[in-house]
């Protein structure tokens, strides 16, 4: 019985020490690369490792080589069972006022363990408050706008509904 206690304890203390120290900064660039083949790049960015997680600062996000936005930050935090991505301070160029919100204050996207095949939204800016969420399963987006504020420039992309309000769904 201590034989088997001792490798159970060992095989979750190897565990939480490859989590701890693994090369999340690799990961990222890694991630980085894959974008860059589908002519999205992050540039000007610096990056740091925290012990559960990695945080960019002050980013620069281009597609097919013109600039969209400014990033200020985005903290991922990497748990077992609860993992989480917090973008904060987004500046959309003003190039694309007539076709993007103004500004993004606060995004976060959420991984649940609970909720294994879906993962959820939140996040407020110059358009007001949103929620939703990504069913993986379905392949569905789903993100409903409960108090808005500026959408002109993003109703295009919206429909209204009497129960729900302004909403935005598509499937990928």
């Amino acid at each position: 019985m201590q034989m088997v206690k001792r490798i159970v304890g060992g095989f979750f203390l190897s565990l939480l020490l490859l989590w701890l120290f693994a090369p999340k900064v690799e990961l990222y660039y890694f991630l980085e690369k894959f974008l860059k083949e589908k002519h999205i790049v992050i540039s000007n960015e610096t990056v740091t490792d925290t012990w559960y997680g990695l945080k960019i600062k002050n980013g620069e996000l281009s597609v097919d080589g013109a600039k969209i936005a400014s990033i200020n930050e985005v903290t991922f935090n990497f748990f077992f069972f609860y993992n989480t991505l917090k973008v904060d301070a987004v500046k959309m160029d003003k190039s694309l006022s007539n076709m993007a919100p103004k500004e993004i204050n606060q995004l976060s996207a959420i991984y649940s363990i609970l909720k294994p095949l879906q993962i959820t939204l939140s996040g407020e800016g110059s358009f007001g408050t949103m929620e939703g969420q990504v069913a993986l399963l379905d392949r569905k987006v789903e993100i409903l706008l409960p108090v808005t504020k500026e959408i002109k420039s993003i109703k295009k992309f919206l429909k209204k509904d009497k129960e729900k309000g302004w909403f935005y769904e598509t499937n990928y």
